[in-house]
């Protein structure tokens, strides 16, 4: 696909892109650096085990959801938003890889993102970055690792694999939002603060929390939640989403995770799910989500937004949630 017209910036990072992508010696090298870098926070945030992001210094935010390696879509979505990144904090929910036809491309891209601007750059973990414990379906990233890098695509997919166990779970800002792949921990239902719910005491405990994280979805139930039919994670209630925001004092739940056209808002507008790899799925639109400060409103509002592929433009829905 072509990427002339894309800002100068985006183009080096495509550059570097292929090249890093092509030698499994700086493949290699990328996925290292990147490991020990995924963890670190952007401006004013403070990591806490095992894996949670919390923001304290005010600001703005764009949500990117599910990419699947629509590698172009996120080249041109980025250079919509570009010429005013320097005022967010980008933050992608997961699911960088499986299906699309540049699954290394884009995950290369996220990393040397990172790399390259730490502290306006969150990557959190999606389920199809899994533990080895909970493989999801389909999982084709390491045959695309074979096709490309053959006799040592299987080392390089455990280093994947212990890159993927760096990322972060979640991230959250009190009195905003919080942001994950999937759902909150069902703890959340009996904790006396955020901390808690996020904390595990041991290896199942553990285990369970990072699959209710990656796997679980909204429902319109009135039970806190129940069965998930993708058999891990959870369906969960409005209950569990209302008990969840209470704890950082938070309006939005902001999430990935199910391939819908572009965004779709459940239990009373408070979790925004934001699907941004219209390709893989044949849809029309590439999800966005803003969270800026307004003068106007003097105080941060929620945008959620269409990038059009064949349009390349950028639209305002209007299903903006409530503030």
């Amino acid at each position: 696909m072509d990427i002339s017209g894309v800002s100068p910036t985006l183009k080096k990072l495509h550059e570097d892109t292929i090249n890093l992508s092509s030698a499994p010696s700086s493949f290699r090298s990328l996925i290292e650096d990147s490991i020990k870098c995924v963890k670190h926070p952007p401006r004013g945030g403070i990591y806490h085990e095992p894996g949670v992001i919390e923001l304290r210094d005010e600001g703005n935010y764009i949500f990117i959801g599910d990419l699947h390696g629509d590698y172009y879509t996120l080249i041109h979505l980025l250079d919509k938003l570009w010429s005013n990144m320097e005022k967010y904090t980008l933050i992608f929910l997961g699911d960088y890889i499986d299906r699309g036809y540049m699954q290394i491309e884009t995950l290369v891209f996220l990393l040397n993102l990172k790399r390259n601007y730490g502290d306006r750059i969150v990557l959190l973990r999606g389920n199809h970055e899994p533990p080895q414990w909970l493989t999801p379906y389909p999982h084709d990233y390491p045959y695309n690792l074979q096709e490309r890098f053959s006799d040592e695509a299987q080392e390089l997919y455990f280093l994947n694999l212990e890159l993927f166990e760096n990322l972060p779970l979640a991230l959250l800002k009190e009195n905003h939002f919080i942001a994950l792949h999937g759902g909150p921990p069902l703890k959340v239902l009996r904790a006396r603060n955020w901390e808690e719910s996020f904390t595990a005491i041991n290896g199942e405990e553990k285990r369970r929390m990072i699959e209710e994280i990656l796997w679980s979805d909204p429902a319109e139930i009135s039970e806190e939640y129940t069965y998930s039919p993708r058999g891990a994670g959870v369906l969960y209630g409005p209950i569990v989403s209302q008990r969840a925001l209470q704890l950082v004092k938070g309006k939005f739940i902001i999430r990935g995770h199910e391939a819908v056209n572009g965004i779709r808002l459940s239990h009373e507008k408070r979790v925004i799910t934001v699907f941004t790899s219209p390709l893989v799925y044949g849809f029309k639109c590439g999800g966005v989500a803003l969270y800026e400060y307004s003068e106007k409103a003097g105080n941060h509002e929620l945008r959620t937004m269409c990038f059009d592929t064949r349009k390349r433009e950028l639209i305002t829905l209007n299903n903006t949630p409530t503030k």
